[in-house]
C-alpha cells in the first residue's frame, strides 16, 4: 500500500512570497464579504462541501490517514529540487484536502479545494504551480525520489478559467524502498477557487489513475457550481 503524507500534491503552490494560514490581503470591492472572519467561514464551508469523500470516488475507496488536512499547506520545489511545503500564502481564505485509498489496487487519491480572497491571488497561485512543475524534472524529499516530472495536457473539462496538469513517477519511497509508481495531478481554476485532484498508483494502472484524476476534478467542479457562496465570489 502506498504511504501518503500530509502534503500529497507534488508541485502545486509555492513561490517566494511568505504567507501565513488565514491571512487575507485586500481584495477589490465586491469579491468577498468585508468581514474577514465571515469570509473565511464562508470559504471553508464551500471547501468542506466540494472536497470529495470516499463514496464520491467510487466503490472500494476508504479514508486514508490523515483523512482531512485543514488548513492544507502549499507545496513548493526549492532551487535545489527539494520538494517541501509552507503555510498558505496571504489571501488564502480556505485550504482543505481529503485523502483516500482504493483497497483493492492500492491507488491513493487526494481532492483539494483552495478558496482565495480574489481572482488575482488564485491566478498567482496557479502560475507558481506551473513554475514548480518546470523547475526540476527530478525531485527529492528525504529518501523519497521522483523523476520525469513534467507538465502534461490537462483534461478537457468545460467551465474552468485555467487548467494545469502534472505527471511524474515516484521511484523511491520515504523508507528508501524502490517502486515504480506514477502520479497525475489535475488542477483547475474557476474564479478565485482552485480545485486539485492528485492520484498515484502502480505504473500498470496508469489508465485508471488518469481517469480517477479527471473524474475527481469534474465532480468537484460540479459541486462548486452548486454552492451559492462560490458563485457570489466569482
Amino acid at each position: 500500500m502506498l504511504v501518503l503524507t500530509v502534503v500529497l500534491v507534488m508541485s502545486l503552490g509555492g513561490g517566494d512570497d511568505e504567507g501565513g494560514g488565514g491571512a487575507v490581503s485586500p481584495a477589490p470591492t465586491g469579491t468577498r464579504p468585508t468581514d474577514t472572519k465571515a469570509a473565511e467561514a464562508e470559504a471553508r464551508a464551500v471547501a468542506t462541501r466540494v472536497a470529495l469523500t470516499p463514496p464520491d470516488w467510487g466503490p472500494g475507496f476508504a479514508r486514508h490517514t490523515p483523512y482531512e488536512v485543514d488548513p492544507a499547506p502549499e507545496s513548493l520545489v526549492r532551487e535545489n529540487c527539494e520538494f517541501a511545503s509552507r503555510p498558505s500564502r496571504i489571501g488564502t481564505l480556505a485550504s482543505l484536502l481529503r485523502n483516500v485509498t482504493e483497497t483493492a489496487t492500492g491507488i491513493a487519491g487526494t481532492s483539494e479545494v483552495k478558496v482565495f480572497a480574489d481572482d488575482a491571488t488564485a491566478q498567482r497561485y496557479l502560475a507558481d504551480a506551473r513554475d514548480n512543475i518546470h523547475r526540476c524534472p527530478e525531485q527529492f524529499r528525504g529518501k523519497e525520489r521522483w523523476n520525469d516530472v513534467r507538465e502534461a495536457s490537462p483534461p478537457e473539462l468545460p467551465g474552468f478559467d485555467e487548467l494545469v496538469a502534472e505527471e511524474g513517477r515516484q521511484v523511491v519511497t520515504a523508507k528508501g524502498a524502490k517502486v515504480n509508481d506514477v502520479y497525475v495531478i489535475a488542477t483547475g481554476r474557476d474564479g478565485r477557487n482552485v480545485l486539485s485532484a492528485y492520484v498515484v498508483g502502480k505504473a500498470d494502472l496508469d489508465a485508471q489513475i488518469r481517469k480517477y484524476a479527471t473524474d475527481t476534478l469534474r465532480k468537484m467542479h460540479q459541486r462548486l457550481g452548486q454552492q451559492p457562496e462560490a458563485a457570489a465570489g466569482r
